[in-house]
C-alpha cells in the first residue's frame, strides 16, 4: 500500500462521497476511477483492491468521529455525547456524504464487506453511555440499541435537511440546525435519564 500523498487523499474524498451516495456494491472503481480523472490502475496502486480502499474510508471516517467525541473530555459522560452529537449535525465535524456512509456501514457493517470499521466509534459511545450514572445497570445491547436510535436520528435528520427546507418552504439553516440539535439532544437525554 502507498504512502499518505495528496492524491490518495484525494481518492479518499471522493470514495467517501461515492460510497455514501452509491454504497459498497453501486460503486464501481471504474467509476470512481473516471470521477478522479486517473486509471483504475492508478486507485488500486494505492489501495489494492476495493475492499482496501471502502476499509481505508470507512477508518478515516472512524478517525474524524473519536477525534470528535475526544474533542471534550472534561465534561460527564452525559454531557460530552450531547457535545458530539450536537457537533455532528451542526455540520462542524460532519457532511451529509459522512452522515450517509455512517448510515450504510451500519446497516452494511461485516455481514455485506466483512469489516467493522466503525466498532471503535461504536465502543467509546457505548462506554461514555455505561458511563453515566443512569445507564451502569443497562447490558450492551440495550445501550447500543439505544445509541442506534440516536445515530440514526441524527444522520437522518443531517441528510434531509434539504428536504426539510423544501417541505417548510425556509432557507434558515440556522434555525433548522438548532432544531435538529435540539431534537436530537432531547432524544439522548430521553436515552440516557435523569442523572
Amino acid at each position: 500500500m502507498s504512502q499518505p500523498s495528496p492524491a490518495r487523499d484525494r481518492y479518499i474524498t471522493l470514495a467517501t462521497e461515492g460510497f455514501a451516495n452509491h454504497g459498497y456494491h453501486g460503486l464501481s472503481l471504474a467509476n470512481l476511477a473516471k470521477t478522479a480523472g486517473v486509471t483504475k490502475q492508478a486507485l488500486l496502486h494505492h489501495f489494492g483492491t476495493k475492499d482496501a480502499l471502502y476499509n481505508t474510508v470507512l477508518e478515516t471516517l472512524t478517525e474524524r468521529l473519536l477525534a470528535s467525541l475526544n474533542d471534550t473530555p472534561d465534561v460527564s459522560p452525559k454531557l460530552r455525547l450531547i457535545l458530539h452529537f450536537q457537533g455532528l449535525l451542526s455540520g462542524e465535524t460532519d457532511s451529509t456524504a459522512d452522515a450517509r456512509l455512517i448510515l450504510r456501514n451500519l446497516l452494511d457493517s461485516a455481514t455485506e464487506t466483512g469489516v467493522a470499521p466503525l466498532k471503535p466509534y461504536l465502543k467509546a459511545l457505548l462506554n461514555l453511555a455505561r458511563a453515566v450514572p443512569a445507564k451502569k445497570a443497562a447490558t450492551d445491547m440495550e445501550l447500543l440499541l439505544g445509541l442506534y436510535g440516536v445515530i440514526g436520528s441524527a444522520q437522518y435528520l443531517l441528510i434531509s435537511e434539504d428536504a426539510l427546507s423544501a417541505f417548510l418552504r425556509t432557507e434558515d439553516t440556522a434555525a433548522q440546525k438548532s432544531a435538529r440539535q435540539k431534537a436530537v439532544a432531547t432524544q439522548l437525554k430521553a436515552f440516557l435519564g435523569a442523572e
